[in-house]
């Protein structure tokens, strides 16, 4: 997929190696935002930009096969992301996951988690990947609506441990990427 730059100078591009930082310091922002309240406190104060970087990096240098990252970017700084390939648990249905889709707060509701979406879909179809699933925290409820005006459909449900701490997690679906991409007016 080729680079766009919209009128909104934001620009939604594959992301390399050197964008890993950028990358982790809106996950780790992003985490401890929205998840305030939903995942205790000491859990979001241990996560670990440079951490995260170091496994970002490492990802995006030796991608897994049919996986992919990409960046929003504003004035060269790192405003969003997502990563995503195919579905990790072998579901028969949804044939490819979007990983991770995180916008920094105050770049929220301009329309770039949307772009991201758009993205990562236009990569998993070129990879023959036409159904997708994305997990939400069933807590999230600002996340689990924004999927939901996507066309999502709740259609799974998971319990993850993170670092000890039960949570519960929403798959939402979307079975025909083909049709649903040609609905969006890209």
């Amino acid at each position: 997929m080729e680079s766009n730059q919209p009128p909104d100078n934001v620009l939604i591009r594959p992301a390399t190696p050197k964008d890993a930082e950028g990358i982790a310091w809106v996950h780790v922002e992003t985490w401890r935002a929205a998840y305030a309240g939903l995942i205790p406190a000491n859990v979001l104060a241990q996560l670990s930009v440079e951490q995260d970087a170091q496994q970002i990096r490492e990802r995006i240098t030796h991608p897994p096969p049919g996986s992919f990252w990409w960046v929003a970017e504003k004035a060269g700084r790192i405003v969003g992301f997502a990563s995503g390939g195919p579905e990790r648990s072998g579901d028969e249905i949804y044939r490819g996951e979007i990983y991770a889709l995180y916008v920094l707060p105050t770049f929220q509701r301009q329309g770039i988690g949307t772009r991201l979406v758009l993205a990562s879909v236009q990569t998993l179809i070129q990879n023959g990947l036409t159904s997708m699933l994305i997990w939400v925290l069933a807590d999230n409820h600002p996340g689990r609506a924004f999927y939901a005006r996507l066309g999502g459909q709740p259609t799974r449900e998971q319990t993850i441990t993170l670092r000890g701490i039960s949570l519960q997690e929403i798959g939402y679906g979307w079975e025909d990427l083909t049709t649903w991409l040609a609905s969006q007016r890209v």
